[in-house]
């Protein structure tokens, strides 16, 4: 009996400090335990530094989909109770009589379930959203290349959907595991209508950064840089492309705006694009300084998996929508590709800025 009523106290007392780590981060007083994280104003910045201070609280190692998945305090604090946790792999999402999407999210930090539920509000009441997780750490072994990573989701699409035509989105590191999902699916003989990439870093599928890392690991292997060093400086040369690439993208159209405009244009466009690059660093700093050790593992495996992904080419049906990189070398992977460049676009523009009008883009070409 004394036991029950210390189990009590201790449960009241860890839901009134979790409560108080909601109500900070939020900067609500009057939230509850049934208020949801992500309704009363939280994002993923938010989500991690909470997080981090839910772990220093309890001293357990969680899960980083875990707010995002149970959402309130009161659901929050059965898990931490009970450790048991386990992100999900794949849901759906959307009315159970819709044409069947399956898509390939990449929400490697922070679950998929925001991502998914708002595209599928966006794309209406016509399709049904079969969401596929990227591979994390908690389910053991993580596939080391993208090949291997759709072979372990092709079981999970053929059970929502045996008989194609089949209709693949892929976001990120998502849009490859998606195109090689479909490349698998037509080898065993399925019929693919349509594959959509939004934004994936496609880096070393280009012939130019091909020639840039076997020239510089020629380079090492002449100076005699052990195998370990050689791959970790390759890594750091991919990563600069990439960074470079997005910063390039649209630069002579950007020019060219900008030399159309007046003085006074001018300089409140500087104005504007110091700041912008100012506050992305300290954002930058800010995200560095909650990171967590599992996700520095996530993060530094996808970038391995994405240096060594150099996709065959491959004839279907697709649509490239470019937002932070520049795609159109992927034209010599697929021949019939749809090309869709959006201006200044930002990585995650199609869930803010561009997503109703990306939605019926897409949703266009699925019914073509």
């Amino acid at each position: 009996m004394n036991g029950n009523k210390q189990g009590n106290i201790i449960h009241r007392s860890l839901e009134k400090e979790l409560l108080g780590i909601w109500r900070s981060a939020l900067k609500k007083e009057d939230l509850t335990v049934d208020d949801d994280f992500f309704e009363c104003g939280g994002d993923s910045l938010l989500a991690t530094q909470v997080l981090l201070e839910i772990e220093q609280l309890t001293g357990k190692s969680l899960s980083p989909a875990v707010i995002f998945e149970t959402g309130t305090v009161r659901q929050l604090l059965k898990v931490i109770e009970t450790d048991k946790f386990k992100p999900q792999v794949s849901f759906l999402s959307g009315p159970a009589n819709g044409k069947i999407i399956h898509f390939f999210h990449a929400q490697l930090i922070i679950g998929g379930k925001l991502v998914v539920n708002t595209f599928s509000k966006l794309l209406g009441s016509d399709y049904l959203i079969h969401a596929i997780a990227p591979h994390l750490p908690h389910e053991g072994n993580m596939p080391g290349t993208i090949e291997e990573m759709a072979k372990e989701r092709l079981q999970d699409i053929l059970e929502k959907q045996p008989d194609g035509p089949y209709i693949l989105i892929g976001q990120c590191n998502g849009a490859q595991v998606a195109f090689e999902a479909a490349r698998q699916l037509i080898l065993m003989g399925k019929k693919v209508k349509a594959v959509i990439m939004i934004d994936p870093v496609i880096m070393s599928a280009r012939r130019s950064t091909q020639f840039i890392l076997s020239t510089t690991d020629f380079l090492m292997r002449f100076i005699g840089f052990h195998k370990r060093k050689r791959h970790k400086s390759l890594i750091k040369v991919w990563k600069k492309l990439v960074s470079a690439d997005s910063r390039s993208k649209d630069m002579w159209r950007r020019i060219f705006f900008f030399f159309q405009k007046t003085w006074y244009q001018k300089l409140i466009s500087l104005r504007y694009y110091l700041k912008y690059n100012f506050n992305n660093l300290i954002k930058k700093k800010d995200k560095h300084k909650h990171t967590t050790k599992e996700q520095e593992v996530i993060m530094n495996h996808y970038n391995n998996v994405l240096f060594n992904y150099k996709p065959l080419p491959l004839n279907l049906s697709l649509l490239y929508i470019a937002l932070a990189y520049r795609g159109k070398a992927w034209r010599r992977i697929t021949k019939n590709t749809n090309y869709i460049n959006i201006y200044r676009g930002h990585h995650t523009s199609w869930e803010k800025d561009y997503s109703q009008d990306l939605a019926d883009k897409i949703r266009q070409f699925i019914n073509r």
